[in-house]
């Protein structure tokens, strides 16, 4: 009696302790404003303010009738992306990143998600632009990093995806310089390929002002289309279990990410898409 007295107290402190900071799902038909600041560009500083036929963001469904967030951008054009948490995020402070998406196409340099630095990016400074992203290089995801305004981004892990397949990925930024990475792909947790295959990344993650951003910038070459199902932000490892395929189920050993062969090796009602179990 006293141990369980003791679980319950510590699992409700955890849950007070958790703090959301932002949580959008496309099956709920949430606002995409509470992703913060639509930006369309259909060349670099050609912005404008409106959805239109050739450049969006809106909910809609994906290829399978899914609801979905879809971004769609004209070949040539640039970009179409929320800014989240504006003047939000703050130095020495843990925040957990949940994101489910699926693609429409592959392209060369194409980045669906952006750590972006908006202060402090300069030689005067020494920021990196854009310290973290998920971009494409020679077909594969990379999840990419780069530490400051002289360096290049550099692959710290990397994996062969497929359009038309639903994906969720999981970031843990500690904001710093340095700060650290912890980085979850379909609910388990990856290790780096430039820290020995660590879990945890030391990086420069803070430049006086650096925030997330979801959709489709750069791969101008093709039309892009994609799709995003459900975004989380919060302070602890709970609050984005869902976007991040990390949500618990009945089978252990056979939830979100789990590897199959066939539905029967997945629980509840999860089925087996391209080796892993996932949500239908």
């Amino acid at each position: 009696m006293r141990l369980s007295t003791t679980l319950c107290t510590l699992a409700a402190l955890q849950t007070a302790l958790a703090t959301s900071l932002l949580s959008f799902s496309a099956a709920k038909g949430d606002d995409p404003s509470v992703l913060g600041i639509r930006n369309l560009e259909e060349a670099r500083d050609e912005k404008i303010s409106d959805n239109t036929n050739d450049l969006y963001i809106k909910l809609g469904t994906d290829p399978h009738g899914t609801p979905a967030l879809h971004y769609h951008r004209k070949k040539d054009y640039i970009r179409a992306e929320y800014h989240a948490l504006p003047h939000k995020l703050e130095e020495g402070k843990t925040y957990y990143i949940g994101y489910k998406f699926s693609l429409g196409v592959i392209e060369q340099s194409l980045m669906i998600f952006q750590f972006k630095a908006y202060a402090g990016n300069n030689a005067q400074d020494k920021g990196a632009n854009i310290p973290l992203s998920l971009e494409f290089k020679s077909g594969q995801l990379h999840l990419q990093y780069q530490a400051d305004n002289t360096a290049s981004r550099v692959p710290q892990w990397s994996r062969t995806v497929d359009t038309d397949t639903v994906y969720s990925v999981g970031l843990v930024i500690h904001t710093g310089k340095p700060g650290w990475v912890e980085f979850y792909f379909d609910g388990e947790q990856q290790g780096f390929s430039t820290a020995g295959g660590a879990t945890r990344l030391t990086a420069n993650t803070w430049t006086g002002r650096t925030e997330p951003k979801f959709g489709a910038y750069r791969g101008e070459a093709v039309q892009i289309d994609t799709y995003v199902y459900e975004v989380q932000i919060g302070t602890t490892l709970e609050d984005i279990k869902e976007a991040a395929g990390m949500a618990s189920c009945s089978w252990e050993g056979h939830c979100t990410g789990a590897t199959c062969t066939t539905e029967n090796d997945c629980s509840d009602d999860l089925v087996c898409t391209n080796g892993k179990c996932a949500s239908s």
